[in-house]
């Protein structure tokens, strides 16, 4: 039981937004084995020192061990269990019902049946608090998803305590004497205490579980909605950062391994000879510096200004990983960008980008040449371009022998589109020119989309 409920605490911590391993679970289920659990303050202190790794996450992880462990502090835990035995009598059962008229209850169906009601109406207040706590023990409320969803747990609740038979007996009552009518008003009385305890109690776990859970619909819905309804959602921002974190994160583990390099055999056997053929001293062939390079053109017509946005945001929330960025954007003028990011955050620059270069009337075939005659001589095989945009050239020239120029000159040639693939050559769209010079193209329509190119260009950067 104890596990379980560690492991329950592990994930209400994790829907909190700290990030728990499996082997740092273990290692606290450990800790708090060789603690113990009598002291409050050491079962605290050893899940802390094993689960919190940043402090930044100190404060979450003190709020979810109040939630959890029934952290309200020890005074008003008395204050609440002096007014609960005030209300409730001494015994815990309502006034009405005691003493000589509990009797009156073995005349209910079965006596196994009245004796339990007898027992949940004796109750002491710690009692009831007890067998609340015991029949929550039997509930998974890991799987609360919405806020609606509290009833529900709430009437489980309450039938796994047995306050069925409180709702039976209370029914027999309003049929009988004007007497038991008064005694069923008492005990409607104590039920909606008992209820409303249970109710807090189901609030405490959905903040723990459902909260997170809701909050991860809300992420998933907003991972697949079209970049263009994204404004809708104020938490958009704040997924950007954490799927940009999250992505620069896992590559800097992967870059960390990738420098170290490949084993030098040879070498190593080398000096194993003065250690009697011991290769007490690894030697790794060192990797040349990482030479990469990422230029950026953004499309920032108004069809495709929501992606540019995004896209832009994404790379430049990623700078601990990706290689040095340039950033250009265009829609009825072509513009180098990269000072803007530079100087302001990426959200600021993206509006400042927009506000000055957004509008209609693109020329694909005028930007590719604008682009050549600024960075043709910086193009080598270490430089990746990338293309976000719809390739709607207003009937122009596309002029995709230019593009071809880029392909030849640099390592490789991406190239984004937001709209569906079907619509790539609809209307006033030439993507069938650009596509020969493409190594990489690909519909780039939401979060989703966005964060899987990322992670495939990245990848491929590092192989450079």
């Amino acid at each position: 039981m104890l596990s379980r409920r560690l492991s329950e605490f592990v994930q209400a911590l994790r829907g909190a937004g700290l990030r728990v391993s499996p082997d740092e679970a273990a290692i606290a289920m450990q800790a708090v084995a060789l603690v113990g659990y009598d002291s409050r303050q050491r079962f605290h202190d050893a899940l802390a020192v094993s689960l919190v790794k940043e402090e930044q996450h100190r404060a979450a992880f003190e709020t979810t061990f109040e939630r959890y462990f029934e952290g309200h502090p020890q005074g008003q835990q008395e204050q609440e269990g002096d007014a609960a035995g005030a209300e409730a009598g001494s015994s815990g059962m309502p006034p009405a019902l005691d003493s000589a008229d509990g009797d009156g209850l073995e005349g209910s169906p079965g006596e196994q049946e009245g004796a339990e009601l007898n027992a949940l109406l004796s109750s002491s207040a710690e009692q009831l608090q007890q067998r609340m706590a015991e029949a929550a023990a039997g509930m998974d409320f890991t799987r609360m998803e919405v806020m609606t969803q509290q009833g529900l747990y709430t009437r489980r609740l309450l039938m796994n305590m047995g306050m069925g038979a409180v709702d039976d007996r209370v029914l027999q009552l309003a049929q009988g004497s004007a007497a038991d009518e008064a005694r069923a008003d008492s005990l409607r009385e104590w039920r909606s205490q008992v209820r409303e305890q249970a109710a807090s109690l189901v609030r405490r776990q959905f903040l723990l579980h459902g909260a997170a859970k809701g909050r991860e619909l809300r992420e998933q819905t907003m991972r697949q909605v079209a970049f263009r309804d994204l404004r809708e959602f104020n938490e958009v921002k704040t997924l950007v950062r954490r799927m940009a974190r999250r992505l620069a994160s896992a590559h800097q583990r992967r870059l960390k391994v990738a420098k170290r390099g490949q084993l030098d055999a040879r070498r190593t056997l080398g000096r194993s000879i003065r250690h009697d053929g011991v290769p007490v001293s690894l030697v790794w062939r060192r990797k040349p510096p990482h030479k990469s390079r990422v230029m950026v053109i953004c499309d920032v017509s108004s069809s495709v200004s929501d992606a540019a946005r995004f896209l832009l945001q994404f790379l430049y929330a990623l700078n601990d990983v990706l290689p040095r960025v340039r950033s250009f954007a265009f829609a009825s003028q072509f513009d180098e960008i990269s000072d803007d990011f530079q100087r302001y955050p990426p959200d600021v620059a993206v509006g400042r980008v927009l506000d000055r270069l957004s509008g209609s009337g693109t020329d694909y075939g005028a930007m590719l040449e604008d682009f050549l005659g600024r960075c043709e001589r910086e193009l080598d095989r270490h430089t990746t371009v990338i293309i976000l945009g719809d390739a709607r050239n207003n009937y122009l020239p596309e002029r995709a022998e230019l593009l071809g120029q880029i392909r030849r000159r640099a390592k490789q040639v991406w190239w984004l589109n937001p709209e569906a693939r079907r619509q790539w050559n609809s209307g006033d769209a030439v993507m069938a020119s650009y596509l020969p010079h493409c190594r990489v193209a690909h519909r780039c329509a939401n979060l989703n989309d966005l964060e899987r190119l990322v992670d495939s260009l990245l990848t491929s950067l590092r192989a450079d």
